[in-house]
């Protein structure tokens, strides 16, 4: 009898456990699966301005859906092996989990992760794109490898999710995506309006000589990147010098001593993998606060953090509005039939150190000071004013 009882007992254990199960299938089988892949980690406010709009994306929808994200923390880990590891890892994630669509945030996660997962057309070149991003992974980290080595030799062959770029800051080409049909996104493109009027406003300001501009980044690849996206633009009305690309504490501290001697303004917007004599990583804030001690004219910044970390002035593009955009192109996407756009960022941030501005004596509009009064935003003497203005057609 207590036989019969102990069996009959883990015979409901196991038809409860079978419930469950089919109940939890059931579920995902509703659900759409959506995973975010940053290129950096949360350390960085632009990353967290994008994972704030993605959760305000997600607050919009009334479909089910389950988002997961990773961080490959490159930034921090700017060499080939680490690289190839937390690639391998997102692809692991992608292949157990099968989201039906991943977005991908910032260049270095399109190449390492989303070239594997296009489903390319017929005539395009696979092994020709392979071997570009491969030379430009490898950069000044390592050795070109072989394509195996970042996975750049071996499509997925099973399931194929939909492709969602953000905070791409030049084309698409180089990732293979104009040849592919799973592809949507949203573009991190500077908005040079907004930036070429700001630089007159603080050339119009400065007391002194204004011969030009340059833009001085660090050697990572996204700040190789916007140096040649800065090459390209019509800077006009101002000269715009070539770029430069620092890797070490001393190429920085060159550049801006060349930009003084020149009385070249600086754009600044990629600073974070500047090394220090002893191969370390130079701290961001040390690095911008320096800058701005030590260059002669007004320096501008491209990037969210740029006044936090010591800079008088940015207009940076929003990472909110990509975050939010990204997630609504992914929910498009998985539509019947599909919708596949890509999109121009239209929101940019404005931040201002109003303490720097005043230490440099300059006497910018006043829409600066009365737009974000309007919003209640700002201080007289403050660490950093975030003011978020729309494109056309906000």
């Amino acid at each position: 009898m207590r036989s019969f009882f102990a069996v009959a007992k883990y015979l409901v254990i196991a038809l409860l456990l079978l419930v469950v199960a089919r109940l939890v299938a059931s579920q995902n089988s509703e659900q759409t699966k959506i995973l975010v892949v940053h290129s950096y980690n949360i350390d960085l406010a632009w990353v967290n301005d994008i994972d704030g709009g993605i959760r305000r994306a997600l607050e919009d929808t009334p479909l089910k859906i389950n988002a997961r994200t990773y961080y490959m923390n490159l930034r921090n880990h700017p060499d080939c092996n680490f690289y190839k590891n937390a690639a391998a890892d997102v692809r692991f994630t992608i292949e157990d989990w099968q989201p039906d669509a991943v977005i991908l945030v910032d260049d270095l996660a399109q190449a390492l992760v989303g070239f594997d997962q296009l489903r390319l057309a017929s005539g395009a070149d696979r092994t020709a794109i392979a071997n570009v991003l491969n030379g430009w992974l490898a950069g000044d980290r390592c050795a070109t490898p072989d394509l195996s080595f970042f996975h750049l030799d071996d499509p997925e062959k099973g399931h194929i999710p939909e492709i969602v770029f953000a905070g791409v800051n030049g084309g698409v080409e180089r990732y293979g995506y104009n040849h592919a049909d799973n592809v949507s996104g949203i573009y991190e493109r500077k908005n040079y309006a907004a930036l070429i009027e700001t630089l007159i406003s603080l050339r119009d300001a400065y007391t002194g000589e204004v011969a030009g501009i340059m833009m001085l980044n660090d050697a990572s690849p996204t700040g190789q990147t916007e140096n040649l996206n800065y090459a390209l633009e019509d800077w006009g009305p101002f000269e715009a010098v070539p770029p430069v690309s620092a890797i070490t504490l001393e190429d920085w501290e060159a550049a801006v001593a060349d930009a003084n001697a020149r009385n070249l303004m600086l754009l600044i917007a990629n600073y974070q993998n500047v090394r220090d004599a002893d191969g370390h990583l130079v701290a961001p804030d040390f690095l911008i606060a320096w800058t701005e001690a030590n260059a002669k004219l007004p320096v501008l910044g491209v990037n969210t953090r740029f006044v936090a970390d010591g800079g008088m002035m940015t207009v940076a593009i929003a990472g909110s509005e990509q975050g939010t955009v990204a997630m609504e192109l992914a929910i498009a996407s998985l539509a019947d039939p599909p919708v596949r756009e890509q999109r121009d960022a239209k929101q940019f941030l404005i931040g201002m150190n109003q303490s720097l501005v005043r230490k440099r004596d300059l006497e910018l509009p006043t829409i600066y000071e009365a737009f974000s009064r309007e919003i209640g935003t700002f201080v007289e003497i403050i660490e950093q004013l975030y003011v978020v203005q729309g494109g056309a057609g906000q």
